[in-house]
């Protein structure tokens, strides 16, 4: 079979710039590796390999296979290739497919840092979300208990830019409960973010319940969930 995940790697490291990797892995931390390649050079590396290998039409197993390949790469950039990909090609007619594959890469650890995390959850996760409510509400709900960081934070952090965000209230109430409530720091952070935007719906949602789980707060969490309050 044709690495085509060793194709884009390659293409990744033709790019590749030592200064933008240091401020990288030093901006992220969670000792990430990257190669310093941005997002738009990543990019058109995608859409060339798509133009030359038409790997969209081919069957839903081989993608699968090649992006499970570039997100299981230690390397920052063969991780949000694959992420990039979906995103401009993906294509098939089984709802569940993508939260599938997603919960795959959460539990074989492959996403180990908040920039990956965020990035599948903002590209892939929110659409998947306003597609599929009910689907993908399920599914994040078995995410939301999981003691994988990430794969916790995950389950909260879609809620943000959604385009229904005021029909989610309920469960954005339970999510962030059980988040708010655990000591890890990007649990908590994923809480702050997504009451920060519902707070230009409902300031007194927000406030209350940041009252009501007062001894879980952190001084971030209020200062991400209050950035809107009061603002005209």
């Amino acid at each position: 079979m044709i690495d085509y995940a060793k194709r884009i790697i390659e293409n990744i490291i033709a790019n590749r710039n030592a200064d933008k990797a240091l401020w990288l892995e030093n901006y992220v931390k969670h000792d990430i590796k990257s190669f310093g390649v941005g997002i738009p050079e990543i990019r058109e590396i995608i859409k060339k390999f798509e133009k030359d290998t038409q790997l969209s039409k081919s069957t839903t197993k081989l993608q699968v296979e090649f992006l499970n390949d570039l997100m299981k790469n230690e390397y920052t950039e063969a991780k949000l290739a694959a992420i990039l990909f979906v995103q401009l090609y993906w294509k098939t007619n089984k709802a569940d497919e993508l939260l599938k594959m997603t919960t795959n890469w959460f539990d074989n650890e492959w996403i180990t840092d908040w920039n990956v995390c965020d990035w599948l959850c903002v590209r892939l996760l929110t659409p998947q979300l306003d597609k599929e409510p009910e689907l993908t509400v399920t599914a994040f709900s078995e995410w939301n208990k999981s003691q994988n960081l990430w794969k916790a934070r995950a389950s909260l952090v879609p809620f943000a830019q959604s385009k229904n965000i005021q029909r989610h209230i309920i469960t954005i109430l339970q999510f962030s409960t059980e988040l708010i409530k655990r000591e890890e720091r990007f649990c908590k952070t994923a809480v702050g973010w997504v009451l920060r935007e519902y707070s230009k719906t409902d300031t007194n949602f927000v406030t209350d319940f940041l009252e009501k789980h007062k001894d879980w707060i952190t001084k971030e969490v209020i200062k991400n969930a209050t950035k809107y309050i009061g603002q005209k």
